[in-house]
């Protein structure tokens, strides 16, 4: 009799134990395939935000190069912080190529809008683009765009 209680006992004990196990085994495989999610979440939207930075930057240059002259308002200004916020969640997901086309791109955004706000708060702001000019900011624009391209397989 005492030899059956033993046995109920530890058979009792394994069963619950073996079932706390899978338990914690399930609980850590969907808090994984859960954080896995949230962090492509994470890189999609970061990689469709810097994609808008670098969008804007080559549709001003395409306008400064097709029309030969820039946008004035403030809402073409190109900013930098979603590339410095947002950097580090693309980085890792990006092979190194990708990588220095996508940060090359936003150089030359930088580029493109310093280039823009030169024009457009000097005595030039009133003339058309120079053939020069607009060589440099087509090269520029090149570079934005390979850079844009650089982020599509993280915005799928």
């Amino acid at each position: 009799m005492a030899v059956v209680a033993f046995v109920s006992t530890v058979l009792g004990a394994t069963i619950g134990a073996l079932a706390n196990y899978i338990l914690a085994v399930r609980r850590e495989r969907s808090e994984r395939e859960r954080d896995s999610r949230v962090h492509a979440v994470e890189v999609k939207r970061a990689a469709r935000l810097i994609d808008l930075e670098l969008l804007k930057a080559q549709s001003l240059a395409g306008i400064a190069t097709n029309k030969r002259y820039w946008v004035p308002e403030p809402d073409a200004q190109i900013s930098s912080d979603v590339w410095r916020q947002y950097a580090v969640t693309i980085s890792a997901e990006l092979s190194y190529q990708a990588w220095v086309l996508v940060a090359k791109a936003f150089q030359a955004a930088e580029h493109i809008n310093g280039s823009r706000a030169l024009q457009l708060s000097g005595v030039l702001r009133d003339q058309p683009i120079s053939d020069d000019n607009a060589q440099a900011i087509s090269v520029m624009q090149t570079d934005v765009i390979r850079g844009r391209e650089a982020l599509v397989p993280l915005m799928t």
